[in-house]
């Protein structure tokens, strides 16, 4: 079972509507093309897409035993919509932070290599799924096709650049881990990005 406290829900909801307006501005191609129909799909495929994201890292770090929370970052938030302003979306408006629970001396250490890699490998994995899931339903329920491909490309922006290896994104952590895990997933999110 999940269990989300109250700031954690407060900030990762800021952080999902503060995206959800970046992706549109940009999408849309400036805030002055905005309208209404964009900003409704993108507030329901952004907060998909970046919340399973987040909860994504957060369940896996969880599950290694760490204590893990969302925390919106308010320069992130600030250069997402910057960004939006020029055709691109700047997607990091906070992060899941983990730790290990303190011992009997309220000691805590950090996570591993391996196991952060695997915690933030995660996060871009979910968005994969959820791209797939996007693209099934285009051609299950075509009327829609163009709610489906916002979701398709939106998933797989977030995860091609939360997957970009520079700290504190989590391609970083995921290279120091596996490099060929990381070329894989990196390869695998260039060529949907731009080629599908």
């Amino acid at each position: 079972m999940i269990h989300i406290e109250s700031k954690e829900i407060k900030e990762i909801t800021i952080s999902a509507l503060v995206l959800a307006l970046a992706f549109s501005i940009a999408l849309a191609g400036g805030i002055q093309k905005l309208g209404v129909n964009i900003f409704v799909i993108s507030i329901i495929t952004v907060s998909v897409g970046f919340v399973l994201h987040e909860l994504g890292h957060r369940f896996v770090a969880r599950r290694f035993g760490y204590y893990a929370e969302y925390r919106m970052w308010l320069n992130g938030l600030f250069l997402a919509i910057v960004s939006s302003f020029f055709g691109i979306v700047f997607a990091a408006p906070g992060a899941v932070f983990i730790h290990q629970r303190a011992d009997l001396w309220g000691h805590k250490s950090a996570a591993s290599k391996s196991r952060e890699g695997m915690i933030s490998v995660f996060g871009p994995m979910v968005n994969i799924i959820l791209a797939v899931v996007f693209v099934l339903l285009g051609f299950l329920l075509p009327v829609y096709k163009n709610i489906f491909s916002f979701g398709y490309t939106i998933n797989v922006w977030l995860a091609l650049f939360n997957m970009v290896p520079i700290p504190p994104l989590d391609g970083s952590k995921v290279l120091a881990w596996n490099a060929k895990i990381w070329a894989s997933v990196f390869g695998l999110l260039l060529v949907s990005y731009f080629f599908l």
